[in-house]
């Protein structure tokens, strides 16, 4: 059962803000992982609320001794690292393009669309701020491994994409360019300076779940830890042996590596790149000694959850981990998830309130007071 939970309010998918007036239907079919996108908005002030270079001064002016976190690129290469604030700026000023990596992380309307993004894509999305002075160019001719979104916020950058033959043109503020991964290309700025975001689109691949799934399955089975025999690299019998047993092994891990496991696994690290929704947590760990049956508790609001019935028990996902709740609390749990504030005394059955402080020590309820 999944539940994609909005607290029921009507949200405009992240997507259709995106690409408007391209519709997400066209953007699948006709360009994501083919070809790129250019959308004109003749709309300078598209992406204000969203971020500005007034912004951008804001967080490298606060920066301080993290000012080294900040990248510097000029003409193509690493300009090494900064030596702090004024070092940055300095090199700025001598044509060095700055990089803000994972500004989301620093910005919340930057981190909320990030969510948003991940939750459609089912994919992990990062913000990389570019600040490239006039008449400059960042990277030469490159290409990512990743599908990228380019927002120009302010100025303008010229961009050649080579796609067969070579595409040329001017990023203006308010324009977006789609580049699917692999896909060779370079910009430079013009007359002015020109700040652009970069949100990329990191999904998981066949390669992440099996690989996780693999390891998970190792981690599980003591078979699995067991040392290899006393000298077996020496004998061409303690080869032969060493083949057997990994023939074995293997075998286990067959049996392990369920359809069904692997793809319940991929659910839940699409689930952990959407990051959680952890506010107010401490104030909820710091009352739970007063957490009573008569206390008032929610569902997190807008917290990704998926519930599952698994050999007997319940299993509940979100934040990148799961809990397992005896049966006999389903129908209490359900009761729980819906949204509304509710107490332990209200639930249906036994041990309400046992269930009410692990779900409040978990992350999943908050107490409907917090904050």
């Amino acid at each position: 059962m999944m539940i994609d939970e909005r607290d029921g309010a009507d949200v405009t998918p992240a997507t259709d803000w995106l690409l408007g007036p391209v519709s997400r239907e066209q953007f699948l079919r006709d360009h994501q992982g083919r070809r790129h996108l250019l959308l004109r908005r003749r709309s300078p002030g598209h992406y204000r609320e969203l971020f500005s270079l007034a912004r951008f001064d804001e967080l490298l002016s606060g920066s301080g001794r993290h000012a080294g976190a900040v990248r510097v690129v000029r003409d193509g290469h690493a300009d090494g690292g900064a030596a702090g604030l004024e070092d940055l700026y300095a090199r700025y000023r001598d044509g060095s393009t700055l990089i803000m990596p994972s500004v989301h992380e620093r910005w919340p309307p930057l981190r909320e669309l990030c969510r948003r993004l991940a939750g459609e894509f089912s994919a992990e999305c990062r913000v990389n701020a570019y600040l490239t002075p006039p008449r400059a160019r960042g990277f030469g001719v490159h290409h990512d491994s990743h599908d990228v979104f380019v927002l120009q916020v302010a100025g303008a950058k010229r961009w050649r994409i080579h796609e067969g033959a070579c595409h040329e043109f001017d990023l203006c503020e308010g324009d977006l360019l789609y580049l699917p991964r692999g896909l060779p290309h370079e910009a430079a700025s013009a007359q002015g300076a020109s700040l652009h975001l970069s949100v990329g689109v990191h999904p998981l691949t066949w390669a992440d779940v099996l690989l996780a799934g693999c390891e998970a399955a190792v981690s599980a089975d003591p078979a699995c830890q067991e040392p290899l025999p006393f000298g077996f690299a020496r004998t061409t019998g303690g080869r032969a042996a060493a083949r057997e047993r990994i023939r074995e092994l293997t075998a286990r891990l067959g049996t392990a590596l369920t359809p069904e496991r692997l793809a319940d696994d991929a659910v839940d690290m699409a689930l952990l790149a959407e990051g959680d929704r952890l506010g107010g947590h401490l104030l909820d760990l710091a009352g739970l000694a007063r957490l009573d049956a008569g206390t008032a508790v929610r569902r997190r609001p807008g917290l990704r959850w998926e519930s599952r019935r698994d050999a007997g028990t319940l299993v509940l996902a979100f934040h990148g981990k799961r809990l397992s709740l005896p049966a006999r609390h389903e129908a209490a749990f359900q009761r729980t998830a819906d949204g509304e504030p509710f107490t332990a005394a209200g639930l249906p059955g036994e041990d309400g309130l046992a269930l009410v402080r692990r779900l409040v020590e978990e992350g999943f309820l908050t107490l409907a007071t917090s904050g």
